[in-house]
């Protein structure tokens, strides 16, 4: 089985993969853009400005900084909600009959986000800086068994997955699709990367994966896509070490230098990024989201019977 694309996606005519040259320069910026599969009825798509850290053959890292401006989408009729708060059953509707999608300004939160983009697959790798909140400083409550007090805040680096379609590059800016399902790597006892230097699979978790049922399910997109979209993450976590170079663990040590050149202040308050609490029917209506999966996933963690 080989990585392939559900869809083909709208891009301008004179495009080239990443991986090919003329490559970016380290300090460009160029534009993330995120294009639906029916870009075309909406003209709506998500855009992200990013730094180039580094372009060559094997791919390329782009940073985004926390608190930069974006250009996000929302469902009319759901404008100050995030998509993804949207009740499944109205957001994946058959195309006939699918709300319409307007840009909106946002901005992105948490300190930054590397996003590492490997050479012809239909993925990228982020590396995500989110603030720590303070905690206790051990078992025994907020005081410690010590009564040391809490510790103090610091800054977590998320591993992340986002299935997406095969990128394209212009001179500026790069193009995909977002494939709905993630894969996330949340087991602390199960990292990423393993004592002996190797990748490690055991700890992945799927993310969303009632959004890409749903999708299939309601009529959204044929049940192939999903399908196709499924084997891709199964396949990649089959086959990490085939992908090191995406995963190399010195890209946080990157990420983490580049999050500590902006401020802590930079993030854009809540309302900039028209996120408001969802009402009370579609949070009900995600916590119920995940029956409708057709599998689960046993423990949450990955496991090939169950891709």
């Amino acid at each position: 089985m080989t990585l392939s694309d559900p869809y083909p996606i709208t891009t301008p005519a004179e495009v080239a993969p990443v991986g090919r040259g003329p490559f970016w320069q380290p300090g460009d910026i160029v534009t993330w853009t995120f294009r639906r599969f029916d870009f075309d009825r909406d003209l709506a798509e998500v855009t992200r400005p990013m730094r180039v850290i580094t372009d060559g053959p094997d791919g390329a890292a782009l940073w985004l900084a926390g608190g930069a401006r974006t250009g996000e989408t929302r469902i009319v009729g759901w404008e100050g909600t995030d998509p993804h708060d949207v009740p499944l059953r109205a957001r994946f509707r058959p195309l006939a009959e699918a709300p319409t999608r307007i840009r909106v300004d946002g901005a992105w939160r948490g300190r930054g986000v590397l996003k590492i983009v490997p050479a012809e697959v239909p993925f990228s790798v982020w590396v995500l800086l989110k603030d720590d909140a303070p905690g206790p400083s051990g078992p025994g409550g907020p005081s410690g068994p010590s009564g040391a007090g809490a510790r103090p805040s610091g800054v977590r680096a998320e591993w992340y997955v986002n299935l997406e379609a095969t990128h394209r590059r212009t001179r500026d800016a790069l193009f995909t699709s977002d494939h709905i399902l993630d894969i996330t790597f949340p087991v602390p006892t199960l990292p990423l990367h393993a004592a002996d230097g190797g990748l490690d699979a055991s700890g992945a978790v799927f993310k969303d994966v009632d959004e890409l049922a749903a999708a299939a399910n309601f009529g959204a997109w044929p049940v192939e896509w999903s399908e196709t979209i499924r084997a891709n993450g199964a396949h990649l976590l089959e086959h990490l070490d085939d992908y090191s170079w995406a995963f190399d663990p010195a890209w946080e040590t990157t990420a983490r230098a580049l999050a500590d050149e902006a401020p802590p202040d930079t993030a854009q308050p809540e309302e900039a990024q028209g996120d408001r609490e969802a009402p009370a029917s579609v949070r009900q209506e995600a916590q119920n989201s995940g029956h409708r999966e057709h599998r689960s996933i046993p423990s949450g963690c990955y496991d090939r019977q169950f891709r």
